[in-house]
């Protein structure tokens, strides 16, 4: 181990360390239909919707949205405006415009009669040539039945895994999250017999990247919007802190699902709670001191130390009595001669445990 140098008090900078280069989030062994889900409003694909929505039918319309939402449309759409090309959208409908591009691109066709329908269910064969067509697949990749060798393409790329329907089955709100998830993590036609990395995938374009086992890296896309983190203090209520209604979130303490209720009463006791969110799925991420994996502590500095090669980034910090790794530049930044933190300051970390079991800080809250 390298000798060590303890930090004396140099620090000169002042104010409030807040530290979210990264983000107390644990990593996922698999994914569940509210993390994909989020993962998908968080890159504005589709807008959050209750729960209670998941088995209700997605209509023509509303799936027109979420497929322009998918595509490189998706900032422009706003410019559009609402004109619609077919006798039953009137060109005052919020989705007029999404329509109009969904059908100008390819991605959802008229009925007999220049009708589109925009009330009725979408159809599991209408979301897969929506899709395909996304990926940069078209009619003359496929011979035959379009429709049955398109779901068989589907089935192939896993485009549809977690969605049992039949081809001219209606699509749930829980089917479209699947699929338009199972879409950003696709290779593109182009790289099809390609090895899948970040730069082949179809969710390259909203900055979507892989994880080992070719999953979407969740943490990466939940990050994105995260805020925090915020120290919870006693007696105050979470919506001090959360920009949205405390009835409409989601929460989590520790890791586990969790309330808000659950959430106020650990900082009640005295216990420090560190608080993120994501404004976009109305996620609240807090941590205490009796996590596990992952907590918070409070205490005093004692001591900041550096390794003999580097006398400018610290290493780790003795705080009550405890020496912490430090887990990020962020937070060696919030310790340094740079930073406001001094010894004997009293100060409320974020820990996490790392590779080698240990526990390391890797935000301030104050």
């Amino acid at each position: 181990m390298n000798r060590r140098f303890m930090y004396g008090t140099l620090a000169a900078a002042t104010g409030i360390v807040s530290i979210v280069s990264y983000t107390p989030l644990t990593a996922f062994a698999s994914t569940s239909l509210t993390q994909r889900k989020n993962a998908l409003v968080s890159a504005k694909i589709i807008e959050n919707f209750d729960v209670t929505l998941n088995e209700q039918p997605v209509s023509r319309a509303e799936f027109a949205k979420m497929v322009v939402m998918a595509s490189t449309y998706h900032t422009m759409v706003s410019s559009e405006s609402n004109v619609s090309v077919f006798s039953d959208v009137l060109s005052t409908s919020q989705y007029a415009s999404y329509i109009r591009i969904a059908a100008e691109q390819g991605w959802l066709t008229a009925y007999l009669g220049g009708l589109f329908k925009p009330d009725q269910g979408i159809k599991m064969a209408e979301a897969e040539k929506a899709c395909l067509t996304l990926l940069g697949y078209s009619n003359t990749d496929f011979t035959g039945n379009l429709v049955n060798n398109r779901h068989a393409k589907s089935t192939a790329i896993g485009l549809i895994e977690n969605v049992n329907r039949g081809v001219n089955e209606f699509l749930t709100y829980e089917d479209c999250v699947n699929i338009l998830y199972n879409l950003m993590k696709t290779n593109t036609y182009a790289n099809e017999s390609a090895t899948k990395t970040n730069n082949t995938i179809y969710g390259k374009i909203f900055g979507f990247e892989l994880t080992d086992n070719d999953d979407l890296n969740l943490l990466s896309t939940l990050e994105a919007n995260l805020k925090g983190p915020y120290l919870l203090k006693v007696d105050k209520s979470i919506s001090s802190i959360i920009p949205f209604s405390k009835s409409s979130g989601s929460y989590t303490l520790n890791g586990e699902s969790s309330t808000a209720d659950a959430i106020e009463d650990a900082a009640s006791s005295g216990d420090p709670v560190v608080v993120y969110y994501n404004s976009a799925t109305k996620s609240v991420y807090a941590y205490s001191s009796s996590g596990t994996d992952m907590g918070t502590i409070t205490g005093t500095i004692d001591a900041i130390y550096y390794s003999s090669t580097n006398l400018m980034t610290p290493t780790s910090v003795s705080i009550g009595g405890v020496e912490y790794d430090i887990g990020n530049d962020d937070v060696a930044y919030a310790f340094s001669v740079y930073g406001s933190l001094d010894k004997d300051d009293k100060v409320t970390v974020v820990w996490s445990l790392n590779s080698d079991g240990s526990q390391e800080i890797i935000a301030v809250a104050n």
